[in-house]
């Protein structure tokens, strides 16, 4: 907004009078009076009663999302977007009556109040020439669009005619006029907003921000990095057209607090409505978090603050993204340098970020290097996959100001890294699509071992799922340019399983990508999986021999040679120089050896290869001249004088070993006593436990994988003790949850955050904190009636003749006490149960109140009783009334929140002791 606030608000606005009050968090006019309890200016000295009728700012109970489904209002939206257009000739009041006509609850009428206001479009609105009366509602749009009056103060007069209190809401915001960075002022940055009351709890609203956007100033000190942005998304430095684009914005209707904190500070702290407030310098010092951000219920993991910086020209920024959306969160970025001088360099900066996942895609991390000294702005973007509508795109989630204070390795030792795939880095959505999960790599990053080798295994997610495709993979260079470097990766399928060797030429990145067709498939085969491969080897290596990119171990036609492998695997390794393998046959076969890899000359390859035949088997010796990779290539006829076809390739890795390694090697063997195969089935077992969160069966593989004594089983017995200590307070926090134990509950939520379990626990947390705040409403409930003083009971009491609502009200609650309604239904009784005192007082009784112990159909009929009488009718005629109609609401929700929407929708209200009969 970056506009003043003005008096003339009210100066200029000929209203009819209404018994409703004006709230701002400023004096709108000289007369207007402060509040204590209210923190804000009332338009006039409200009485005691009036005053109680209006609760102070608080936290809301619940989220926006409890409350609010779009879906169910669209009756409401429709009624407020086909709202005719003469009503904008008619005063306000009338607008107003014709947009909440039939609507008795003030959600529905600010709800429809805001899509009205979103859904008039101040560029197409035809206005008089002149300006327009003061009595009719286009004046107010008018006034707008002169810039003589501004969204929320329209917001209050709205509500002010609806009968809804709203507080205009003065202060800061991160908003057009603001970058990332940027330090906070009243002028540049102010900004007006909106409190209502829904259901005695204060919600935001900014239906500026819910109506239009409008493009930012020219940045001009932001070099934009040539960058391909994703489909309909724009850098927000770019220049503005100055265009105001209008449409309904769901994120500032009845936004969370924490939300609308990320961008809005109110003057007054008290109207953030949060329990812990933030400071002037908390709020401009913290990143710049957008609405996309809390749309995917994203978190912050690493950095809190938007400026960023590194001392050593490198830094990773982490988030956390919910499980349950993770496969189907995508995200991409924009990087920019700030511009220092004239810069001529074709650099191109975005090739120094790296955005992959970890912990099983719900950990993304951005590794950002920079070859030059200098400040940049990183923007997180990023969407949900499964939404489809047209409006929805890429949009921003988080901006930061990174400032390197040196290069990373020197400005000509930095490389970028390899440009980044359509698909992204590491195991993702393509993978999962085609029924493959990653099993030794789940992070787009993959070391090598001391040789530059590396092995990537991948497991069916069914059975038999991966034998029928095809596989190919192509590995290139990083640096600035890319090339593909040949023979550098074999495939094998073994066991179902897909693995994929890896030998990298030097220390240096590599991109691999790896690809898939399936059977039949004549368009290009489908990119499934990239990783970033990193190498720290000692020494250069060599490739794979030529002709062995297609699958290696048996051909597609194996099995009509009536041949028995001795070496099943594709892959054999070794490290002495000759190997020994054969073939069991069952019939006559003619078969041809090549061997083929290292120094070897085709012409001398013969004679590293000794064969023995006889009847029933085929015996192959090879002799391997120095450590390399080999192939072996198994060709053969079952028909005689017919061509030879490939039967089984082998990759032969031949690397020797030390004295001292091997030496080592072979004393575990002999340890291990022939039980190699044991860390492997504890390694599936434990897998397994923390698959299935089976607490017992992962404590039993972790005291049996201890039991063993193997010094290299020290980290998977960490990682294991890790896994079971998440799990107990996994199940600590849901038991809780389900206990619905106040002390119990707050203790287990504390240890998950204490132990950073956050991101790992977001369904189980927001339901424990969605069961936190209900009972925190409950203990509020409560407290409100023990603050009642005997006076006000007494008040109560002293009706002859009570108005209906009252008698309703204290049905009601002495219902939820176990007074049915054949007792209550004489007021004279009522009294009588006012009237007790010690233990039997109403206020002890609701003091010693046991919710679980009261039906559901009780609670519904509860709820009945009161159903006629809006919080507002009740307050009217009696606010001690209004306290206890609030508990028995309070009451009744979280009866029927526990029961669920199908118990509920089954159980008939219930409020006599005795059914009438239908």
């Amino acid at each position: 907004m970056g506009k003043k606030r003005s008096q003339s608000f009210l100066l200029n606005n000929k209203v009819a009078p209404t018994p409703n009050r004006l709230y701002a968090t400023y004096q709108l006019l000289p007369s207007f009076v402060y509040s204590e309890k209210l923190k804000c200016y009332v338009d006039k000295e409200p009485t005691e009663d009036e005053e109680a009728l209006v609760p102070e700012p608080h936290p809301p109970p619940t989220r926006k999302d409890e409350i609010f489904n779009v879906q169910r209002f669209a009756e409401v939206d429709a009624r407020a977007i086909k709202a005719p257009g003469r009503l904008l000739k008619e005063p306000l009041k009338a607008l107003v009556n014709y947009l909440i006509e039939g609507y008795t609850d003030d959600l529905s009428k600010i709800r429809v109040i805001y899509r009205w206001i979103t859904n008039q479009s101040m560029d197409t609105i035809k206005f008089p020439k002149n300006e327009p009366s003061p009595t009719q509602s286009q004046y107010q749009l008018w006034r707008i669009k002169q810039k003589k009056g501004n969204y929320a103060q329209l917001v209050s007069l709205l509500c002010r005619f609806a009968h809804i209190p709203c507080v205009i809401i003065h202060g800061k915001l991160k908003g057009t006029t603001y970058d990332v960075g940027d330090q906070l002022d009243g002028e540049t940055h102010y900004g007006e907003w909106n409190a209502v009351l829904i259901d005695n709890h204060w919600r935001f609203i900014n239906a500026y921000w819910g109506t239009c956007a409008e493009g930012m100033e020219d940045v001009q000190e932001w070099a934009p990095v040539e960058h391909s942005l994703p489909d309909g998304l724009e850098s927000d430095a770019n220049e503005a057209t100055g265009k105001m684009f209008y449409h309904c914005d769901e994120n500032y209707f009845l936004t969370d607090p924490e939300q609308m904190g990320s961008t809005h500070l109110p003057d007054k702290p008290e109207w953030q409505l949060k329990t812990e407030v933030m400071s002037h310098q908390d709020f401009e010092e913290m990143v710049f978090l957008k609405d996309r951000f809390f749309n995917l219920k994203m978190k912050t993991i690493s950095h809190e603050k938007c400026h960023v910086y590194s001392e050593n020209g490198e830094l990773e920024i982490r988030f956390g993204v919910p499980k349950e959306i993770s496969i189907n969160a995508d995200f991409q970025y924009l990087l920019f340098r700030l511009k220092n001088g004239e810069d001529k360099s074709t650099i191109r900066y975005d090739r120094f970020v790296f955005l992959h996942r970890e912990h099983n895609m719900e950990v993304l991390v951005a590794r950002i290097r920079s070859p030059v000294a200098d400040t940049f702005k990183f923007e997180l973007v990023g969407k949900d996959t499964t939404i489809k509508s047209p409006l929805y795109d890429y949009d921003w989630i988080a901006l930061y100001k990174i400032i390197f204070k040196q290069p990373k390795d020197g400005r000509e030792g930095c490389q970028p890294y390899p440009e980044t795939p359509v698909i992204g880095w590491g195991p993702g959505r393509a993978l999962l699509e085609i029924g493959m999960a990653p099993m030794s790599h789940c992070t787009g990053e993959v070391k090598t071992d001391e040789n530059g080798m590396v092995e990537i295994k991948f497991s069916p997610k069914s059975a038999g799922g991966l034998a029928n495709l095809a596989y190919t993979a192509k590995l290139y260079t990083g640096g600035v340019k890319q090339t593909e470097i040949p023979d550098r990766v074999v495939h094998r399928v073994e066991n179902g399983d897909v693995i994929f060797n890896v030998r990298a030429p030097w220390r240096e990145e590599y991109a691999l990508h790896l690809f898939c067709s399936k059977p039949g498939q004549k368009n290009e085969p489908q990119n499934i999986c990239n990783y970033l491969v990193v190498s720290n080897q000692k020494h250069h290596n060599g490739s794979y021999p030529k002709g062995f990119q297609d699958k290696l171990g048996p051909s597609k036609n194996f099995n009509e040679f009536g041949l028995t492998p001795s070496h099943v695997s594709g892959m054999i390794y070794t490290d002495v120089d000759e190997v020994t393998l054969s073939f069991q046959k069952t019939k006559y076969i003619d078969l041809s050896i090549n061997l083929s890899g290292g120094e070897i000359k085709q012409t001398d390859a013969h004679r590293l290869i000794t064969r023995q035949d006889t009847d029933t088997e085929i015996i192959i010796k090879v002799r391997l001249p120095s450590p390399n990779a080999y192939g072996l290539k198994i060709r053969g006829t079952a028909t005689p004088n017919f061509p030879h076809e490939d039967i089984y390739s082998y990759i032969i890795d031949y690397r020797r070993q030390s004295g001292k390694k091997k030496k080592k090697e072979n004393e575990e063997k002999q340890e291990e006593t022939g039980l190699s195969s044991i860390p492997e089935i504890l390694r599936r077992k434990i897998q397994q436990a923390i698959a299935d969160r089976n607490i017992d069966d992962l404590e039993s593989a972790i005291r049996e994988l201890k039991g063993l004594g193997l010094p290299t089983a020290q980290a998977a017995i960490d990682s294991a003790e890790g896994e079971l200590d998440f799990l107990k307070v996994r199940k600590e926090l849901i038991e809780a949850t389900d206990e619905k134990n106040y002390d119990r509950l707050t203790a287990a939520i504390d240890e998950v955050k204490k132990k950073q379990y956050e991101p790992r626990l977001p369904r189980e947390l927001a339901a424990a904190m969605a069961v936190l705040d209900r009972l925190k409403t409950i203990q509020r409930l409560l407290h409100a009636i023990m603050a009642l003083d005997q006076r006000t009971i007494a008040e109560i009491r002293g009706y002859q003749s009570p108005p209906p609502a009252v008698h309703c009200v204290m049905k009601a609650t002495l219902l939820l006490l176990g007074h049915w309604e054949e007792e209550t239904e004489e007021w004279k009784n009522i009294q009588i149960a006012l009237g007790k005192t010690g233990k039997e007082s109403i206020k002890r009784q609701i003091g010693g109140f046991k919710i679980e112990s009261v039906p559901l159909d009780v609670a519904l009929g509860a709820r009945d009783l009161i159903r006629e009488f809006t919080l507002e009718q009740v307050r009217l005629v009696s606010a001690g009334a209004a306290t206890f109609y609030v508990w028995v609401h309070g009451m009744a929700e979280e009866i029927e929140k526990r029961a669920g929407e199908e118990q509920v929708g089954s159980a008939r209200p219930r409020t006599r002791q005795r059914r009438k009969r239908e």
